[in-house]
Formats: structure tokens, sequence, C-alpha cells
């Protein structure tokens, strides 16, 4: 009897162990943040124009590059850069800055416009920034750091992908959220006394 309880307790204890080591080394969910929008009675042309106003004009992280306006099919895409800090792996070291790159998609769809900021990819060493590692398999290389159990970094980086994303999409539709909607048809706004 004494036998069978040792071994179901044994047998329990290596499933608990197996399912917390496999949730340890489960891959990284891609941070990326996608919005429809919804505009009634929209200009498509005149949305096109607004999202290439802000891309050329209010883009916020900067430098961009692969810039990429298609006014036939209404879309338009571009890399942004960032950065992102991670502590040092010696605690009385400086913290450590990375480039982060990410791009920004526009498309117009049949009820407005729709957004994607994503792909997020980090340059591992300053001294070669053409070499691009995604964001997701970086953060898995931090998780199995020595160190990270000090220094979370895999979930710093993670945070501060996910504040970019965030501000990027936030500025945008801020942005497009303030600029006058022209119904499809209208010249212009209306000027006073029309309705």
């Amino acid at each position: 009897m004494k036998k069978i309880i040792v071994a179901l307790l044994v047998s329990g204890l290596s499933l608990f162990s197996s399912a917390t080591q496999a949730q340890g080394i489960a891959p990284t969910a891609p941070i990326e943040y996608s919005e429809k929008v919804h505009v009634e009675d929209s200009n498509s042309v005149t949305l096109y124009q607004h999202a290439l106003s802000w891309t050329q004009e209010k883009f916020p992280y900067n430098p961009k590059s692969n810039v990429q306006a298609n006014p036939e099919a209404k879309e338009i895409s571009l890399t942004g850069t960032s950065k992102i800090k991670m502590a040092a792996a010696k605690a009385s070291g400086p913290e450590q800055a990375r480039i982060l790159h990410f791009n920004f998609r526009f498309g117009i769809t049949e009820q407005g416009y729709s957004y994607t900021v994503g792909t997020f990819r980090v340059v591992p060493d300053e001294k070669e920034p053409a070499v691009t590692v995604p964001l997701e398999d970086y953060i898995k290389q931090l998780s199995e750091e020595r160190t990270n159990a000090r220094t979370r970094n895999d979930r710093r980086v993670t945070a501060q992908a996910n504040a970019v994303a965030s501000d990027v999409a936030s500025a945008f539709r801020s942005y497009m959220n303030s600029q006058p909607v022209v119904k499809d048809g209208e010249v212009g706004l209306p000027t006073d006394g029309e309705e």
C-alpha cells in the first residue's frame, strides 16, 4: 500500500514538473496592435490622404524607412524605429539599449479603414545594424539567460514593445479622429448656410 501511494506521488510530481517546464518554454505570442475602424459615409480618398499626411508629417518613431504608398489600392506601409532598454547582466552595469524596428500598415476597407502595428524586429548588435532578429525569438533568448531571474529582461522588452505598439496606434487614431470627414460625392466641407 505504501509503495502504491509513493508511486502515485512520484508520478504526480513528475507530471506537474513536466507541465511547469512546458509552460516555461512556450513560444511568445507576436506583439501586434490591429484595429478596423468603421467610418460612416466616408470618402476613401480622403481617408487615404489623411493617413498619408500622418505618415509623412506626424509619424512619431523616426527614422522611418521602406515607405510605400499605393494610391490605387489606398494602402500605406512603412518601417518605424524605436529603442528598448534592458538591465545589464551585472547588477552595477549600465542599462543596455537595442534598436527596435516595426511595421505600420494602413488600408481602406468597405466600412472605413484598418491599420496594424507589428512585425517587431530587434538589432542585437549595434555594430551590425542590418542584422535583425524577430522580437519573439529575442525575448525567448532573454528568458533563457542565466541572469534573467534578476533582470527580467524578457518581461521588460515585452512591455516596452507593447507600449510602442499602443503609442503608435493611439497617435494614429487620434490624428485620424481629428480630421474632417468628407462624405462620398462631396467636394469639400459644407460652408455656412449649407446643410
